[in-house]
């Protein structure tokens, strides 16, 4: 059973800005809700264009068949990664079983996360991948 008391979510995003480049590091977009206050991470989920077509930003959302190719990193407020190049592939819900991936709450800053793409496959600049937190703020 997969019940999940949801205290606040937001979808989020972190976007290939700029000239796409493997392995690069792309921050997470700013959210200023977000930003302005740390905010204690609980738990995960990824969307590919087969469940959300854009993200509230009008950015196109990474194609399902790319999900493979990216890789999530994200950092508490002491600068350390906690969970470091985990697939998105397992954060999508069609892909395990219908869970909402949880940790062990975590205080980060949103814009010291980031993706990392592996390899191309069809991704491109100003494509994004989609994110839905569970949080709480501190």
């Amino acid at each position: 059973m997969n019940n999940l008391i949801i205290k606040k979510s937001q979808i989020v995003e972190a976007q290939f800005q700029g000239t796409f480049t493997v392995g690069q590091r792309y921050q997470f977009t700013e959210v200023p809700n977000l930003s302005q206050n740390n905010i204690i991470l609980y738990g995960i989920e990824c969307f590919v264009n087969t469940q959300l077509i854009t993200t509230p930003n009008g950015n196109a959302v990474i194609a399902a068949a790319d999900a493979p190719r990216v890789l999530v990193t994200f950092r508490n407020i002491n600068k350390e990664e906690f969970v470091y190049q985990m697939p998105i592939y397992s954060l999508i819900r069609s892909n395990n079983g219908g869970f909402i991936t949880m940790f062990k709450p975590q205080l980060i800053n949103l814009t010291d996360c980031y993706i990392q793409a592996l390899s191309a496959g069809t991704l491109v600049a100003n494509q994004s991948v989609a994110f839905n937190f569970y949080y709480d703020l501190v």
